[in-house]
């Protein structure tokens, strides 16, 4: 691989990584201020996006008030572009009410300059709407 590839891979592993520690501040540094996550397959009454390095950050450290412990098994492919990546990852997240969340995720990261501009999230709709009741 590239000193490109190798750095950005190394940024998307970070993201992965700054959840599972709960550095939640180093979202701010990988995101580009003006990157976004993209939902596409949010339920009713979820975001389908969050917007800017900082609300990205408010999402994510704002996990901790209902989560504990989370990891994220991974495998991180890199493709032809050096600015793209697909991430197959497990959540395994415990919940403090009791319980646990686990789902199975497809992820796809666009970086430009060393910087995360956009990250969408592909998950089981069903296994999250069992594990929250939520209607679909």
């Amino acid at each position: 691989m590239d000193t490109i590839t190798e750095s950005n891979k190394k940024v998307v592993d970070t993201f992965f990584m700054a959840l599972e520690t709960q550095q939640f501040d180093l979202l701010k540094n990988i995101f580009a201020p003006d990157g976004k996550q993209l939902n596409p397959y949010a339920p009713d009454g979820f975001p389908k996006s969050f917007n800017g390095s900082e609300g990205i950050y408010k999402q994510y450290s704002g996990l901790t008030a209902n989560f504990g412990k989370m990891l994220f098994p991974r495998k991180i492919y890199a493709t032809e572009d050096p600015d793209f990546f697909f991430v197959q990852f497990r959540g395994e997240i415990e919940i403090k009410a009791g319980g646990k969340y686990e789902n199975d995720y497809l992820g796809t990261f666009r970086l430009k300059n060393g910087k995360i501009i956009e990250y969408t999230e592909y998950f089981n709709q069903v296994v999250m709407a069992r594990a929250f009741n939520i209607k679909l």
